[in-house]
């Protein structure tokens, strides 16, 4: 399941929500609005040495053509 971020726009609240379907229906957890949109995140990914990485500096998929 795609986890996707979120922000009220009636309170303004981010939130992350773990999406099952696309017809899904999400409400704010503050307000219960109905009116949100999703946010821009960045990608990030776990290392086995317990660091993460995000792909704002370029390189990422680099070594695949």
């Amino acid at each position: 399941m795609p986890l996707y971020e979120y922000k009220c726009t009636d309170c303004g609240h981010k939130f992350e929500e773990l999406i099952k379907n696309t017809s899904q229906k999400i409400n704010c957890p503050v307000c219960k609005s109905e009116k949100v949109e999703k946010a821009f995140s960045v990608f990030a990914a776990s290392t086995s040495s317990g660091s993460s990485s995000s792909c704002g500096g370029g390189g990422c998929g680099s070594g695949f053509r």
